[in-house]
Parts: C-alpha cells; sequence; structure tokens
C-alpha cells in the first residue's frame, strides 16, 4: 500500500481500525510477536515499547532492556502484568498468539492484529507497524529495500520456470515427537514457493501444521529437509537422524536459520537472500545459474 492508505483510517488483519492521528498517542506499545518487536525497532519505535515476550530476541540486546517489561511467552503471557504496563498499543499475530487472549486485549486496549500468510503481506507488515507510529516513511524506506530482493527473486524464479525446471521439493518440519510439517497456507509454505520450491508432502488439511512422520515425507520424495532453529530447535543429531531414514539417501539435509524463514517484517530483506542461498547453494547476488 502506499502513504494514502495509511494517511487515513485503515484496517488490520483482525477488523481494528487504526486512526493515523492517535499515531502520538500510541507511547506505550507492548508487543506479543518477536518478528513484530524487530520490526518496531527496525522502524524507529524501540522507545515506545512497554513490554516484550520471552521470545523476541532482536534486536540481540533487547531482552537485556532494564526498561522494558517481560511479560511471559507468545501462547501464555500474564494478562495482568501486561495490563498494568497500561500500554496505549498491543501488537498480536493470529498465529503466534491465543485467539481467546486477542479478543481479551481487543476489548481492553487498542491493538494491532497481524495476519500474515504471505511474503508480501510479510513485507507490508513494515508499513503497517510503522504507520502506527507516525514513522510510515521508515517503513517503506524498508519494505522497498525488502522488494527489491523479492523483485530480484522473482526473476531468477521465473527464468527457471520458463526453462522448464521443476521447483525443488523440500521437506520443512517444524516440530518432532510428533514431527509436524506446514501446509500450503502458511507463510514458511509461500515462502519457499518464492523462492522456486514446493513444501512436501503437500496435505489439504483444515490444519496448517498436520503432524507428519518420516516415512511421509519420504515418500514424497523431497530434494533438500530444512531442519530450522526455531520453533522446535533441530541439532545435528536430528539431521543424521533423517539422513539416515529410508528414502532420504539423494536428499540435501541441512540445518536452518528458522528466524530467516518464518519471520516477516525487518528480517525479510535478510531472510529471503539467505532462504535463497540456502536453497539454490549460490548467493543471489551471483551470476543466474545456466546449467539445466
Amino acid at each position: 500500500m502506499d502513504a494514502a492508505h495509511y494517511s487515513k483510517t485503515w484496517t488490520d488483519a483482525g477488523g481494528v481500525p487504526h486512526d493515523p492521528a492517535r499515531a502520538q498517542d500510541r507511547r506505550r506499545i507492548v508487543s506479543l510477536v518477536p518478528s513484530l518487536s524487530e520490526t518496531l525497532c527496525a522502524a524507529g519505535g524501540r522507545a515506545r515499547l512497554a513490554g516484550i515476550t520471552a521470545f523476541c530476541i532482536k534486536p540481540a540486546d533487547l531482552l537485556k532492556d532494564p526498561a522494558i517489561a517481560k511479560v511471559g511467552g507468545t501462547k501464555k503471557f500474564s494478562r495482568e502484568k501486561l495490563l498494568a504496563l497500561q500500554p496505549d498499543l498491543v501488537l498480536v499475530n493470529l498465529e503466534e498468539n491465543e485467539l481467546e487472549d486477542i479478543d481479551f486485549l481487543k476489548a481492553r486496549v487498542e491493538c494491532y492484529v497481524n495476519g500474515v500468510k504471505t511474503v508480501r503481506a510479510g513485507i507490508e507488515t513494515l508499513r503497517e507497524v510503522a504507520a502506527l507510529t507516525g514513522a510510515f516513511e521508515t517503513g517503506d524506506a524498508l519494505a522497498r529495500e525488502a522488494e527489491a530482493v523479492l523483485a530480484k527473486i522473482e526473476t531468477r524464479v521465473a527464468a527457471r520456470r520458463a526453462a522448464g525446471k521443476a521447483p525443488r521439493r523440500v521437506f520443512y518440519p517444524i516440530w518432532r515427537d510428533p514431527w509436524m510439517t506446514v501446509t500450503g497456507d502458511t507463510f514458511i509454505a509461500d515462502h519457499l514457493r518464492t523462492l522456486g520450491a514446493e513444501a512436501v508432502p503437500a496435505y489439504d488439511l483444515k490444519t496448517r501444521y498436520p503432524q507428519t512422520t518420516l516415512g511421509e515425507a519420504a515418500a514424497a520424495q523431497p530434494a533438500s529437509v530444512w531442519l530450522p532453529s526455531e520453533p522446535f530447535h533441530f541439532q545435528e543429531k536430528d539431521a543424521a537422524e533423517v539422513r539416515a531414514a529410508p528414502g532420504f539417501e539423494r536428499a540435501r539435509v541441512q540445518l536452518v536459520d528458522g528466524d530467516n524463514v518464518c519471520w516477516f517484517g525487518a528480517r525479510q530483506a535478510e531472510g529471503l537472500a539467505y532462504a535463497y542461498e540456502t536453497l539454490w547453494g549460490r548467493p543471489l547476488d551471483a551470476p543466474p545459474e545456466t546449467r539445466a
């Protein structure tokens, strides 16, 4: 969206209207979403942060800041501690936070409800969060930087598609015991599609993060297996287990930075470039590959 969209009252993914005239009144902000905390800081709003979760680890020194209260986790936080901070705005996400908690907060304080499912919507978060504090120009500049990276990737992927190359099949588990993965209706799956890949196995289920097994994943014949650092912190022992499992003999099994794959907003310019290089084994700034 352009500046005109945010110069008048606009509505977020949760149906909450936000009046730009109130930007300077939003002086005390509590963020219950790590990527939104990082995005607010990137847009120049760190001084307004009154509270965060224990998982808001970026910028690197954020958790150590004694001026910012810690209210708990994304799924389990202290409502009492949060409200005691007397926030003017609370940042929440339809996936990261419980819907019951979001409804509770919406009835008491202005909430920015984020509902990102696509790469482009993630980038737009930069403009939305910045607009909430009257810093649209800063957010817009950051968004344009990410969009430039995205455009370069889209050009590369379109060239691969025009050359008749199939998407790379990627198994992306988010948990184990039980193993869980992603459906197509998730930010992670859209991120993979953007890179010229596809998440496998393909599930047509109501749940967006279905349980699976290594047997089901192997049957989908993934070319790559990405084991992220969060929400479950996969380690080398997990990678060794997958490599040794039947059906993964030809798959490239990698430990990947989960923040650069599943965080949206300020993380995306770096995350898109990181994920592209991880997938294709060559930096985005390198000349296009000409081999078949």
